[in-house]
């Protein structure tokens, strides 16, 4: 035992020796090429970029991992003009991060209100219950008259027709939520 610790002791100091005659013949650095460092900090002027980024931030609602409607804001890049149909196509998309698929058919203009069209054989209209329907209802209708305020209420039908889902039934211009 006393022989392996003495071995790896002067295997130690083999490596050791070895080490600091690595660096011998090498000459110190001059004064010229040691840089120093600097005492203030540049002043930096007008950057550019490449490729200028426009950045819109859009708040919508959409659901959460309890179904209820939640206020989401996301940053969005690029030259960004959503209409109302590319906007609920994107709330509805945000819909399936928590296993909900919502198919719009149109989403449409008449008068002042934005009509929200939605395939009759699909959620909410069919196979949701009344609070999820209620809360894909509101989001929709929260996240398109707070993002165009040019129109005054959200109308919803069911394949073209008044909105009769297995919860609500609604008459065929009746505005769901309005300012």
């Amino acid at each position: 035992m006393k022989r392996k610790f003495a071995a790896k002791c002067v295997f130690l100091a083999a490596a050791l020796f070895l080490l600091s005659m690595g660096s011998c013949g090498k000459n110190p650095p001059s004064d010229e090429e040691i840089t120093e460092f600097p005492t203030k900090a540049p002043q930096l002027t007008q950057t550019s970029t490449l490729f200028p980024i426009e950045v819109t931030n859009i708040t919508y609602y959409t659901l959460s991992e309890d179904l209820e409607t939640v206020e989401v804001t996301s940053v969005l890049t690029g030259s960004v003009t959503m209409t109302p149909r590319e906007l609920a196509e994107y709330v509805a998309g945000t819909m399936e991060d928590v296993s909900v698929t919502v198919s719009l058919r149109d989403v449409t203009v008449e008068e002042e209100n934005l009509i929200v069209d939605f395939e009759r054989d699909s959620v909410p209209v069919c196979y949701a219950g009344s609070r999820l329907e209620s809360a894909i209802l509101d989001a929709l209708s929260q996240s398109l008259l707070d993002n165009f305020s040019e129109y005054s209420g959200i109308i919803f039908r069911a394949g073209g027709a008044a909105y009769q889902s297995e919860n609500r039934n609604f008459d065929l211009n009746y505005v769901y939520m309005g300012r």
